[in-house]
């Protein structure tokens, strides 16, 4: 489930599945995409604070999710990418808290997140390839952009994992704090956004996404399709099944 909680003018959504270190259902998207959408609209809002329940960010994507739409003759839309579009197309700034593990998803949402804050033993990974899979989320071209591109093969093509430090100085995450505090220290940057007017927020996150927001659209779309056939593959059938 998504935990909701407000502060004046902040709003606070909290992953909430710890049996399965926060992995999203589809149901848990939906909600959370819902949330955003009307923290986005609500004149009051200021900023939007994610973070995960019980010292977790989010194990990404629940596999047994995939399973069901590896086989699926007729599957429905993703829930997951959804949520990115919600994500896109939020004006409101949104800063994310990350301690333990951030996975697929997990990552690749950040790249549309304002600010991340991150504990130090934090652990950011994304196993599309070894899952048979292709980058979502329009990681193909937002982590070129935030990490260059040979960073971001380490991430995308070979699987590479990085903590806390490590993201912190290729530029995944904006600061990097003690463990526990990623949360805090989120909240009290949301703090200072509260004080900031609104409107001059906005748009001047509107013009910093601009330049490059048309090209965003374009991978999740090309990414989307490519995605969908993989799901469906031999390679991607086999992997969720050794899972």
């Amino acid at each position: 489930m998504i935990n909701k909680y407000r502060e004046q003018k902040t709003i606070h959504f909290v992953i909430d599945r710890p049996s399965k270190k926060n992995a999203f259902t589809r149901s848990m998207y939906e909600q959370l995409a819902g949330y955003v959408r009307e923290a986005n609209y609500d004149e009051q809002v200021h900023a939007i604070v994610i973070s995960g329940a019980e010292g977790v960010f989010t194990a990404g994507n629940d596999l047994d999710d995939f399973r069901a739409r590896a086989t699926d003759v007729n599957p429905k839309p993703s829930a997951g990418l959804a949520f990115i579009e919600v994500l896109m197309a939020c004006d409101t700034p949104v800063i994310a808290a990350v301690e333990g593990v951030a996975i697929g998803i997990g990552t690749t949402m950040l790249l549309h997140c304002d600010s991340v804050f991150a504990g130090r033993s934090a652990r950011f990974k994304t196993a599309f390839v070894d899952l048979g899979l292709v980058p979502e989320a329009a990681s193909t071209v937002t982590m070129p952009l935030h990490l260059g591109s040979r960073m971001a093969a380490e991430l995308l093509l070979f699987g590479e994992t990085l903590d806390g430090t490590q993201a912190g100085e290729c530029g995944l995450v904006s600061r990097v704090v003690d463990d526990g505090q990623a949360l805090d220290s989120a909240l009290a940057m949301a703090a200072r956004l509260a004080d900031k007017p609104r409107d001059a927020l906005r748009a001047s996150k509107r013009l910093m996404k601009a330049p490059w927001e048309s090209q965003a659209r374009q991978a999740l779309d090309r990414e989307r399709e490519v995605f969908s056939a993989r799901l469906r593959s031999d390679d991607c059938r086999n992997a969720l099944g050794r899972m």
